[in-house]
């Protein structure tokens, strides 16, 4: 199964049509599709104090945590689509990593070492911004190292699509296209 994560607020961006498209083409090869809508899901990225109580035991009392912990058990290759905001994803995303990837779950420990507790086959990082696509390459390099690596996301692939207020109609037509022909 293909599970796409997705972070955007607003239904009628960019972003909200990449999705669609994806997800079109992906039902068009026969694949079976699932999207985590983490806005539309009314996630809450915080931790409360509740929450960060279970979290050395790998629990959680959020739901959705647990959700979307199994839809990952059943994923073959996960796609993540988001903007890139201040330089970084949103913040929503970085919660969901904080609150999914539990101890026991996202990493394992293994004679004293911390292992990726997914075997994910294929990733696939999406993205839009403002700035050109090279400001972004350390920070996609540490993303994959500390988040994607450690936990299990194999197969790593990232593309931006830059200048998201300048750039043009057929740019952004463009990279739809490239998208779904990486799919």
């Amino acid at each position: 199964m293909t599970l796409i994560i997705y972070a955007h607020p607003y239904g009628k961006s960019f972003n909200a049509a990449l999705l669609n498209e994806m997800c079109k083409a992906l039902t068009l090869k026969g694949e079976d599709v699932k999207v985590i809508d983490l806005y539309g899901d009314g996630f809450n990225p915080v931790f409360t104090t509740a929450e960060l109580a279970l979290f050395s035991r790998g629990e959680s009392s959020d739901p959705l945590v647990k959700r979307y912990q199994e839809d990952l058990r059943h994923a073959d290759r996960v796609i993540f689509q988001f903007p890139i905001w201040w330089g970084e994803p949103p913040a929503i995303l970085k919660g969901f990593f904080d609150k999914v990837m539990l101890p026991g779950f996202g990493y394992v420990k293994r004679d004293g070492k911390l292992m990726p507790g997914l075997d994910i086959k294929r990733t696939l990082v999406v993205t839009t911004s403002e700035a050109p696509t090279f400001v972004f390459d350390d920070y996609f390099k540490y993303f994959k190292m500390m988040y994607l690596d450690t936990i299990g996301f194999n197969n790593y692939t990232w593309m931006n699509c830059p200048g998201m207020s300048t750039g043009t109609l057929e740019e952004r037509r463009k990279f739809m296209a490239d998208v779904v022909n990486a799919l």
